[in-house]
Order: C-alpha cells, then sequence, then structure tokens
C-alpha cells in the first residue's frame, strides 16, 4: 500500500507530504483546486512521460517520492531481488525527478533505474481507473487473469502451463539436433555419401606418407644403383680400392710397430675404419639387391597417389590428413544419425504433447465460457446498480491455430455496452470516463477476492450520477476497502462520506503566489466538508446536520 507520498515544486504545489492509511481515503475539493495534481505525481512515480510543463514557476526541478509497504507483495519483491535492490523492513522508496532541461531520473531505494522499471513495478502497486492513465482492465492479459482467478480450474492452468513449458524444452531440443530445416537432411545424405566414397577407397593411417616414400624411392631406382655402385667400386671392387689400400698400410705399420711402439693407437684407429667400411661395403651390396626397379609398381603407386590428391582437393583437405579428416566426418555422421533417431522420438513425444494440450484445452475452454456467463451476469448487474445501463459480456473465443500457448487456446475480451440497445464494444473503447470509472468499481467488486493489486485510485466515478447512484458507488467503494486500499476523487457527498480518511484540497494565495494546499480532516472539518458539498459555498444548519447523519450512517 502506499504510505506516504511527497510532492515538491510540481505544478502549483510548492511542498506536501501526504500520508495515508489502509482502507478508503476521499479527496474532495473545487473543481481546478489540485486534485488532478495529485493524481499526475502518482502517475509520476509510476512511470508516466514527464512533461517540463509540470515543474512549478521558476523551480529547478519536480521532486516526488512515494513510499510504500510490500510486506504482503512477493512479486514485487522477486522484481527488486532480481534488479539487486535491498528493502528495509519491506519499504520500497520510488522517487522521480523531472529537471527543467528534459532530463528525468528515475530511484528506487535510492538506486537509479530506467524509466521502464517504474512501470514494472508500478503495475503490481497502483491500478488507476478514470480518466488517466494505468487502466489496466482494458488489457488482455488482466482480463484473462482476473476470470481466470475467479474460476476453479487452477490445477488445469497449471497442468496446460506444464505442458506448454515441456513443449517448449523439447522444440528446443529439436533445434540444438537440426542444422537448420532442410539443412539437416542435405548435411546427413553428403556424409553418408563422403563416408561411403572414402571407405571405398580403403585409406589407412600414415599410407599418404609411405607411398610417397616408396614413390620417390622407386622413381630414383636407377640413380640410388649407379651411386651406391660407384661408392661400392671405390670401396672394394677397384684395382685401388680403400679397402685394399687401408690394409696395406695397416700391415706396414703394424711391421713398425715393434721399432715405435707409440703407433699403436694409430693402428687401432686403423683398424677399426677398416672394419667399418668392410661393414659398409656388405650393407651397400645388400642394399643394391634390394633396390625395386618395377615400373609396373611405381605407375600403382602413382595412380593412388593422384586418387588421393584427387579426393584430397573435394574434400579441401590436404592428402597427408584424408584418413584423419575421414575419421572426422565418420564421428559426425554417427552423432547426425544417432541425432535423427533420437529426433524421431522427440517428435513422437511432441505430437502427445499436442494432443494432450489441445484436450486439456478444451476442457478449460468450456469452464472458462461457463464462468463468463455468470461473472457477466454479476458485473452487469453491478452496472444497473450503478446507474449503467446496458450490458456487460465476456468474451471467449478460441484461437484457431496450432501455436501452443501458455495460458491455453483462447481470446479472452471485455466487452461492454453503457445503453440499452446499443451494440457490445471492447473495454477500451467506452467513450465516457466516468462510466469507464464506475464498469471498472463493478467490475473490481465482482473480482474483489482475485485482484493482486493492493491499491486502487478512482478518479471522479461520481461523473454524471445522480445521488442515489452515488450513495451506492460509496458504499461499493467502501467495501471494496475492506480488502484493498482505495482512493477515490469525488465531488459528491455521498461518496465523500463513506470514506475513513478524509483530505480536502484547496488553493492559497502566498506572497502573490498561488499554492495547492492538502489537508487532512477531522470529524467537526469533515462535517463542514460534506455539508458544503451538499449546500454549496453556504453551510446550512441543515446542510451540517444531513452531513453529519451521512456520517454516521457509514
Amino acid at each position: 500500500m502506499l504510505e506516504q507520498l511527497v510532492i515538491s515544486d510540481l505544478a502549483v504545489i510548492h511542498h506536501i507530504e501526504v500520508e495515508f492509511e489502509y482502507g478508503m481515503t476521499v479527496f474532495t475539493g473545487e473543481t481546478g483546486a489540485g486534485k488532478s495534481i495529485l493524481l499526475d505525481a502518482i502517475g509520476l512515480i509510476l512511470g508516466d512521460r514527464a512533461d517540463t510543463n509540470l515543474i512549478r514557476g521558476d523551480a529547478e526541478k519536480a521532486d516526488i517520492t512515494g513510499i510504500f509497504s510490500i510486506t504482503d507483495l512477493p512479486n514485487v519483491k522477486s522484481l527488486l531481488q532480481q534488479m539487486d535492490i535491498d528493502t528495509e523492513d519491506d519499504k520500497l522508496f520510488i522517487r522521480r525527478v523531472i529537471n527543467t532541461d528534459g532530463r528525468s531520473k528515475a530511484y528506487l531505494n535510492h538506486s537509479p533505474v530506467p524509466i521502464q522499471i517504474l512501470r514494472d513495478v508500478g503495475e503490481h502497486l497502483i491500478d488507476i481507473f478514470g480518466q488517466h492513465a494505468h487502466q489496466s482492465l482494458s488489457k488482455p492479459q488482466l482480463q484473462r487473469q482476473l476470470l481466470d482467478d475467479n474460476g476453479d480450474y487452477q490445477k488445469k492452468l497449471d497442468t496446460i502451463r506444464e505442458i506448454h513449458q515441456e513443449f517448449k524444452l523439447l522444440k528446443n531440443e529439436i533445434a540444438g539436433i537440426e542444422t537448420g530445416g532442410e539443412n539437416y537432411d542435405a548435411r546427413l545424405t553428403l556424409l553418408r555419401y563422403q563416408v561411403d566414397e572414402l571407405q571405398e577407397f580403403n585409406i589407412t593411417e600414415n599410407e599418404f606418407e609411405e607411398l610417397s616414400t616408396s614413390f620417390k624411392k622407386l622413381n630414383s631406382s636407377q640413380q640410388l644403383i649407379e651411386t651406391c655402385s660407384n661408392a661400392l667400386a671405390e670401396l672394394s671392387d677397384n684395382d685401388d680400392a680403400i679397402s685394399d689400400r687401408i690394409s696395406h698400410h695397416l700391415r706396414q705399420l703394424e711391421h713398425l710397430q715393434s721399432i715405435e711402439p707409440t703407433l699403436g693407437n694409430t693402428i687401432e684407429l686403423m683398424n677399426n675404419a677398416n672394419i667399418q667400411i668392410n661393414e659398409a661395403i656388405i650393407e651397400l651390396s645388400e642394399h643394391i639387391k634390394s633396390i625395386d626397379t618395377d615400373q609396373e609398381s611405381i605407375r600403382k603407386i602413382e595412380k593412388r597417389m593422384e586418387r588421393y590428391h584427387e579426393l584430397a582437393r573435394k574434400h579441401h583437405v590436404k592428402p597427408e590428413i584424408l584418413f584423419q579428416h575421414q575419421m572426422s566426418i565418420q564421428e559426425e555422421l554417427n552423432k547426425l544419425e544417432h541425432g535423427q533417431e533420437h529426433h524421431e522420438k522427440l517428435q513422437t513425444r511432441i505430437e502427445e504433447i499436442k494432443k494432450h494440450y489441445f484436450a486439456e484445452s478444451k476442457t478449460l475452454h468450456n469452464e472458462r465460457v461457463t464462468l463468463a456467463k455468470k461473472l457477466s451476469a454479476a458485473v452487469t448487474e453491478k452496472m444497473h446498480e450503478l446507474g449503467i445501463g446496458g450490458d456487460f459480456s465476456i468474451d471467449v473465443s478460441s484461437i484457431d491455430d496450432e501455436t501452443l500457448r501458455e495460458h491455453g487456446m483462447d481470446k479472452i475480451q471485455f466487452l461492454v455496452s453503457t445503453n440499452p440497445g446499443q451494440p457490445l464494444r471492447p473495454l477500451n473503447k467506452v467513450a465516457s470516463g466516468g462510466e469507464l470509472s464506475r464498469l471498472s468499481l463493478a467490475i473490481q467488486i465482482i473480482a474483489i477476492n482475485s485482484h493482486q493489486i493492493p491499491t486502487l485510485i478512482f478518479d471522479e466515478v461520481d461523473t454524471g450520477i445522480s445521488g442515489g447512484i452515488a450513495e451506492v458507488v460509496g458504499k461499493m467503494l467502501h467495501k471494496l476497502a475492506a480488502q484493498r486500499q482505495v482512493f477515490c476523487v469525488t465531488h459528491l457527498a455521498q461518496v465523500a462520506s463513506c470514506g475513513q480518511q478524509h483530505y480536502r484540497v484547496s488553493k492559497e494565495p502566498c506572497d502573490g503566489l498561488t499554492f495547492t494546499k492538502v489537508e487532512s480532516l477531522d470529524r467537526n472539518s469533515r462535517i463542514d466538508e460534506v455539508a458544503r458539498m451538499l449546500a454549496g459555498l453556504e453551510i446550512t444548519n441543515e446542510s451540517r446536520a444531513n452531513a453529519e447523519k451521512m456520517l454516521n450512517t457509514v
């Protein structure tokens, strides 16, 4: 509920601080006294568009603060927690500052926030009915909520929401499997073709490197034979072979070793060299024998390597990593094929869910239609009590498409005709602000146990009604205030007398300027104010007696 409103330099208001209580609070005063400015101030802290023309005189800024108790408002607490805004003692301070340069600032518990945040939070705090903004009853989502909150089919609504949630999760899972509509099947077909093609080629790991080595070796076999043969000839086959000369010099040095013992180390080195040369001669001989000069083998290797290059170009990879590429696309194919099986299972489950959803939605539709007829009749009856002719109807029509919705497959619309014989029209098309206010009051009375917004403001709900109807309006507001905080701006004594808290709004001059004054009235002052509303400027004993009688009957 709204506990306090502090306004500085807004229009003709210099500075006022107004405290509110639970129950019904009425604002009275002459036309033009500034009652609408109070509603403008409340609208600003709820996120209404700011206008620099609202700043008083030559003041630099207008400053409005509303202090709310949110003890019983878990949805508001949740919103604040999501924004990391702390609340002390379940109090919420909403502040709006409007500067002369056109800039506007908003705060929640001293934390700066975008204006949209004020609107989001404000929707859970106050509803204003009448000729001003925040007429949330015109919003389709609230019309649906008001209908459903009065029904006894909450479990069915929960079931539909759970089905809808599972449907969304399954659709997201399918989207994760698919690579995008037709591309999924196309990709699967391509991968199967590529894997079959590579498997047919029968690639093995490191084969390309081995083929390259063999090809180079076979292609240069003649050069290898000549080079190895020349080396072998130099080492052992020529008349002046290296091995023979080393053996000759080794024998001479061994003969001289008895004369010169220091030649022992040299002889050992030469002996080791001779052994290694002989080993090299053996290996060269064996290597020459092993060299393949088969041209048919060369052609086979060359053909397979050409196919390697062809497939590598086709797959945009290097030939040496074609085997790894084959393993990669094989893995992707396995995943897609497994995904396809899972995809089919998900699609089957979705069809089952849709069937269940539409069956539950049809049952819900029938229950909504039954409830809508009952509520329509009840609101129509209240309309007539409030002096509004015509009819009220809640239209529940089925949505004819395959799109699953969280709250079922119904379009719910409040329709009204305010005069007998006129066609029913959407609630937001009603022309008269006073009629809309009284109609809203009728709906609030019928839906009193379902409405979750704690503070309701009715702006001039008495417009165009007689004294008898005004008394009915006042009693309805008083009844509504037993469960909600209710504010009412009124010009009729019958309505004002039903309030538990009474403020008089007036203008008073000061130093050549005019300021709005908001005064809390005690018992005697209330009698005088109600008497003024009954008799006009001249208060008589009779009007005072009537005023006191009216106040005593509440």
